[in-house]
């Protein structure tokens, strides 16, 4: 089975992670395939067993900080893109991201998020990730994304724009054509 692992604040500060360390460790621990895409813990790799995300923990464990991460089968990221809502990508500026839901995030997250929503922030919240339109520059301070870090869900998401987002479905749905 393909699938694509998201890593959380890696390469941003002292977090530290080369991913050419990491595909290694990836494949010392079985996996196969394993390619990434642009250093901020994007991987795609093959592993016919079983928990596999347990697997990844042990690798991640290695580092001497900790790191969030989730792993989807290709297919349920794909499936879970698709469900993007047509606003999500409108032309403008504009900011489009996802914020990837981490093993640990709580459902009551949601509702405290929708409750402090101002008009600049536009959402669709899914079980595994939120997608957010928010203002560029001329607005962005007025949207509740300017002020994510003090959230106490922001520890346990992994962001990504669109783009990255976009190509990473694209290099998904190859990898398994």
């Amino acid at each position: 089975m393909t699938y694509l692992l998201l890593l959380r604040g890696v390469n941003v500060g002292a977090h530290r992670v080369p991913m050419a360390t990491l595909r290694a460790q990836l494949t010392e621990a079985g996996a196969t395939g394993v390619v990434s895409y642009i250093n901020s813990g994007n991987l795609l790799f093959d592993d016919p067993r079983p928990d596999v995300s347990a697997r990844v923990a042990r690798v991640l464990a290695t580092y001497p900080f900790g790191i969030g991460f989730v792993c989807y089968p290709v297919a349920t990221y794909l499936d879970l893109v698709a469900t993007a809502p047509d606003w999500w990508g409108a032309p403008g500026d504009l900011r489009h991201n996802v914020l990837f839901k981490l093993p640990g995030y709580q459902a009551g997250f949601d509702a405290r998020l929708q409750a402090q929503l101002t008009p600049q922030d536009r959402v669709a919240i899914t079980p595994q990730a939120i997608f957010w339109t928010a203002p560029g520059q001329a607005h962005f301070s007025q949207s509740l994304y300017a002020k994510l870090t003090p959230q106490p869900f922001y520890p346990l998401v992994s962001i990504r724009n669109r783009n990255t987002t976009l190509k990473l479905a694209a290099l998904a749905t190859a990898r398994v054509n």
